[in-house]
């Protein structure tokens, strides 16, 4: 309870002191306009206009770069405060200017709540600052409410308040307002450790050190020495101005290290997690580190180090800081990461088409600006930077335009989204060549004003075009599609002498081609045409080609039936696998229905016979019925196991065998003796399953028909190949009777399993003297190729 309270106070005392300090610093920017001179002194002691801050009251009034600054409230130059200690003109009534003539102006500044502020001022520094840190308030209020027990997230929340406090008080600290001037001092710095410290916090429960905590307290405590040395100048007179300049750039230097040693070790851990799962984490924070960062550092911080100038204002450059706090917020609230890969996809593309455009305009700025305007190379620069901003960002916008309300604006473009949508739905139902044809026909037709739609086959060794016509563009295409044969590419659309040529198919020789007469309306293909078409040949190639493996199956199975010969072990082997995938069919089937549902009812009686009294004849029955149920169940269980064996393949296949033997010797009479020897190599699924059916049948003879007393078995891996080996002591048959009746059909599917894997298999059997099977397997199974060429074990179905 004590603890609550502290905190609660300790947050009261934080926010009255923020929104005090937020109070004072919006009264310093409404009283005191902006004025935007930067002074330098030259070699006989006069402070001349260095530079000129954008939006500022010195670029209305008409100074100009390289007037000098003689008095400022009616003294001195050299004796404002402002200009010893900052170089700048700033929160002055009145100036004295001598112009490049040599002549003296007065200009005055109303300063106070109706002071000379322009729209543009009040915008940059007042308007968009204030809405930025509402913002960020309103992010860290959130964040507190949902996490404030995580100090991740209370690591994040002072994050978001340090750039938003920086942001709001650089337009106090450019009128040289000692307190916004000590916030910048003081905040900017720790930005960099506030940062290191939220990632430690928030790696730390994936168990990754982002850096050292140590080197954290050393950078804080090299980052306070620096910004205490920089206060002591500014609050009192102790430390010269040339002292204070050097301290400034070391100043201006921290926060650049800063910045590096985040993007470094940002760098180290992508590069070190790349290929794991934080792989786009890491990558998502350094590019908005990079993002945030690099314009501050490359277009401010760099060159403060050499002196004044900028090369862009900090109220340009400062709001791509925003993009740490919104991507950081994001990643503390939500679950899901953002497709860093396709923004930075675009944002290298939109770069790259911008280049050219602001490198124009600016020419053109250059060309139209008179002879007697000079610019300085800094000058041009920002033109250049703010041309390729302004692009980057239109080609941006302009995506999510034509996102939102294109398809509102053109429905007729995006009706080619609905052909195809429409178009694939269609084709999953088509069977044959000619249904394929009808479908793209009607497609085409019902978008295109074609004059016509044929489709011709291009046949090479002929050289032929069927259907041949008579008309003379008939006759030209055909004339055509013949001389670029070679070169065509099924999915391709072809530019005809009339229409263009859709390549939906290739058989051997033969080209199937959509024939697209010339449009009614007498107007070109478009582009959004071309692609539609495109893409529909795409699709259209792809299930030809489907349909015409299905063709060549079905050929190949009536070729071999019309063989005299047996029947081809690859045939065999797909009849098996279409019966094995019926059998695990058939399983699942009674496994979630028919025996999930005799489980219910026999729950169901068990309950009634326990919550009910009931008589003694009637509960007799009762049990009857719940042990026929019983029994019922354990025989649909049997079938399912039967149908499909679990854990066929995990098992191996001298487990699957142990296992069935030892459930067919508690059902029959008689005794099995399984010999085995481990298996070097292991075999595939197929070849375990149709071991596991031959005996399993073999079995299922011996009970049914040979009455024996023991069965042995004999399995062994050999030389590349499977010996088994199967004895009885059974009645025996007659093997010849066997082979020309369709008594033993049992025996016979044995026979057709071993065929189906390239084996070998012998019968021997008297009357009376038992039967004996030898089957030997290949380990590695031929892979025989049809008359096209294609895999005969691409038709199989595992």
């Amino acid at each position: 309870m004590k603890l609550l309270r502290s905190r609660k106070l300790l947050l009261f005392l934080f926010l009255s002191g923020l929104f005090s300090l937020l109070g004072y610093l919006t009264v310093v920017i409404i009283s005191d306009p902006f004025i935007g001179i930067v002074t330098v002194k030259n070699s006989q002691g006069e402070y001349l206009v260095e530079s000129l801050e954008p939006a500022g009251q010195a670029v209305l009034k008409g100074i100009q770069l390289g007037d000098i600054i003689d008095e400022v409230n009616g003294k001195p130059a050299g004796q404002n405060v402002n200009i010893i200690k900052f170089s700048s003109v700033e929160r002055v009534d009145s100036i004295i200017v001598s112009g490049k003539t040599g002549d003296q102006r007065l200009v005055t500044f109303n300063r106070g709540w109706n002071g000379d502020h322009t729209g543009l001022e009040l915008l940059i520094q007042l308007y968009i600052p204030w809405a930025s840190l509402l913002l960020f308030l309103g992010l860290s209020t959130f964040l507190y409410r949902k996490r404030k027990n995580d100090s991740a997230a209370i690591m994040l929340i002072l994050f978001f308040l340090a750039i938003g406090l920086s942001y709001f008080s650089s337009a106090a600290a450019y009128r040289n307002d000692l307190v916004g001037v000590t916030v910048m001092y003081v905040v900017i710095p720790f930005v960099a450790i506030l940062f290191l410290l939220f990632m430690n916090m928030y790696l730390r429960r994936y168990g990754i050190i982002f850096i050292s905590p140590k080197l954290i307290w050393y950078l804080a405590l090299a980052f306070s020495i620096v910004s205490l040395f920089c206060l002591v100048y500014i609050w009192t007179s102790f430390i010269p101005e040339k002292v204070f300049l050097n301290a400034r750039m070391v100043y201006h230097a921290t926060l650049i290290v800063g910045n590096f040693i985040c993007v470094y070790q940002l760098f180290r851990k992508f590069f070190y997690y790349r290929n794991s799962r934080f792989n786009s984490l890491f990558k998502i924070t350094l590019t908005s580190h990079l993002v945030a960062f690099t314009p501050f550092t490359t277009m401010n911080l760099l060159p403060l180090l050499g002196g004044n100038i900028q090369i862009l204002p900090a109220a340009f450059t400062a709001p791509f800081l925003f993009v740490l706090p919104i991507v950081y917020f994001y990643l503390l609230t939500s679950n899901q990461l953002f497709d860093v890969d396709f923004i930075l996809t675009r944002f290298k593309y939109y770069t790259l088409l911008s280049l050219l455009p602001a490198l124009i305009v600016t020419l053109t700025i250059a060309a139209i600006v008179s002879s007697d305007t000079v610019f300085s190379w800094v000058r041009w620069l920002q033109i250049f930077i703010v041309s390729y901003v302004v692009m980057t960002l239109f080609l941006y916008s302009k995506e999510q335009i034509d996102h939102k309300f294109r398809p509102k604006l053109f429905k007729a473009m995006y009706s080619y989204q609905d052909s195809l949508d429409r178009f694939s739905r269609k084709i999953a139902r088509v069977m044959k060549r000619d249904d394929l044809e009808m479908v793209l026909k009607e497609e085409i037709g019902a978008l295109l004003p074609a004059s016509r739609i044929d489709f011709l086959i291009v046949d090479q060794i002929e050289a032929v075009v069927n259907p041949a016509g008579e008309q003379d563009d008939e006759q030209s295409t055909a004339i055509f599609l013949l001389q670029v044969s070679d070169s065509l590419q099924v999915g391709e659309v072809v530019e005809l002498p009339h229409g263009l040529g859709l390549i939906i198919g290739c058989q051997k020789s033969k080209q199937y081609i959509v024939w697209i007469g010339s449009k009614t309306n007498h107007t070109r293909f478009n582009s959004d045409e071309l692609r539609w078409l495109k893409t529909l040949a795409n699709y259209a190639s792809i299930v030809f080609e489907n349909l015409y493996l299905i063709e060549s199956l079905i050929e190949d199975l009536e070729s071999e039936v019309k063989k005299e010969q047996a029947t081809t072990p690859w045939i065999l082997r797909l009849l098996f696998c279409l019966s094995e995938n019926e059998r695990r069919k058939l399983a699942a089937d009674l496994h979630d229905s028919a025996l999930q549902d005799q489980l219910l009812w026999y729950r169901r009686l068990e309950a009634l016979m326990l919550d009910h009294p009931i008589t003694e004849k009637l509960e007799v029955e009762l049990d009857e019925i719940k042990e026929g149920l019983l029994d019922v169940i354990h025989q649909i269980r049997e079938t399912c196991n039967e149908l499909r064996p679990p854990l066929l393949k995990e098992m191996g296949i001298v487990e699957a065998l142990e296992s069935i033997i030892e459930h067919t010797q508690m059902r029959n009479n008689f005794a099995v003796d399984f010999r085995a020897k481990p298996f070097n190599n292991l075999l595939n699924e197929e070849q375990i399953t149709a071991i596991y059916r031959i005996v399993q049948e073999l079995l299922r003879n011996a009970d049914k028909h040979a009455r024996a007393n023991l069965v042995t078995l004999e399995l062994e891996q050999r030389t590349n190949m499977v010996y088994f080996h199967y004895k009885d002591d059974g009645v025996g048959m007659d093997v010849d009777y066997m082979e020309a009746s369709f008594e033993h059909m049992g025996l016979s599917g044995i026979k057709e399993r071993v065929a189906s894997l390239e084996g070998e298999i012998t019968f021997r059997s008297k009357r009376g003297k038992g039967l004996e099977v030898i089957i030997i397997l290949p380990q590695n199974m031929t892979t025989g190729r049809s008359e096209r060429g294609l895999l005969r074990d691409s038709y199989l179905i595992s």
